[in-house]
């Protein structure tokens, strides 16, 4: 069964691949999300649909979503994986089809929940980006996580499981987490007409000095509860400003269009009841060209 499926996998990868969505037409109200349950599986899955047809968060939203109406800075779109104050660590999976959000799972397949606390802020990933374990980033020289580029998205507001947001690009932290490359984006959700505060910031010197301190303390020592060492930071745990996070982004997007093109491979452990514990090559799919 397992040689099976990974025979499927490889059909559907490492090949040339046109998301489905064509971003200049692009509308995000047109974007759905849906649970569905597995009866093998404890852990729901959310899947996204875009004019009533499943899509890929990771590889079929753009990653480009427009600009600002003040400012004219470009902006991203956000994939919220885990809202701000829950527990739940739920990701985009890379090696299910079509990437659903799972909750990741530790040990025995038992289901991940931070230990350290809640979330102090919302998180998530830029849609189309991957970091390249096979790539020595220039500032950690390290090579990449394997996974799109983290979000600490910092509305007061918690973003919805699933839900996708336009975002302004504020800085970055250079994470080192268990010896590869794991940037942090700190971005502000653009459309949030309840957020008093952080829709105002547009630069990285805004954020209030003991909110940046919190964020990467935090991210420093919360694999300590799980009897892990801590993590550490490149370039001293400064945080860079709006152009060099920026330019970190755009990198990780390259990266991304190098896999879906087959200039890169991407492999990742699968967590279905076939294949446990093997590694697969990340989904992508078979269809070619934007038909949405």
């Amino acid at each position: 069964m397992y040689r099976y499926l990974l025979a499927i996998c490889l059909r559907a990868t490492w090949g040339e691949y046109t998301p489905k969505i064509d971003p200049k037409s692009f509308e995000l109200w047109r974007l759905k999300v849906e649970k569905k349950v597995k009866t093998t599986e404890r852990a729901h899955r959310i899947h996204f649909l875009y004019r009533g047809q499943t899509i890929s968060p990771w590889h079929d939203i753009p990653f480009w979503a427009g600009y600002s109406e003040e400012d004219k800075q470009p902006l991203l779109h956000f994939v919220c994986e885990i809202p701000r104050m829950t527990h739940a660590k739920l990701e985009i999976h890379k090696g299910h089809e079509p990437n659903p959000l799972i909750q990741d799972t530790v040990g025995n397949n038992k289901l991940r929940f931070y230990k350290y606390g809640e979330s102090i802020v919302n998180y998530g990933a830029i849609a189309q980006t991957w970091e390249d374990p096979n790539i020595a980033d220039p500032d950690t020289g390290l090579g990449g996580d394997n996974d799109p580029i983290d979000v600490l998205q910092l509305n007061s507001k918690p973003c919805r499981r699933g839900s996708v947001q336009r975002v302004r690009v504020l800085g970055a932290l250079a994470l080192i987490d268990s010896g590869e490359t794991d940037w942090k984006l700190l971005v502000v959700d653009v459309d949030d007409v309840s957020e008093k505060d952080a829709t105002k910031w547009r630069h990285v010197d805004e954020i209030p000095r003991d909110r940046v301190d919190e964020i990467r303390n935090w991210f420093r020592m919360y694999k300590t509860a799980e009897g892990k060492p801590e993590n550490v930071y490149a370039l001293g745990g400064k945080v860079v400003d709006q152009e060099y996070a920026m330019r970190v982004a755009k990198r990780t997007h390259q990266h991304w269009k190098d896999f879906v093109n087959g200039a890169a491979k991407c492999l990742t452990s699968c967590h279905s009841q076939e294949c446990h514990g093997h590694e697969i090559p990340c989904w992508v799919g078979s269809d070619n060209g934007a038909d949405l």
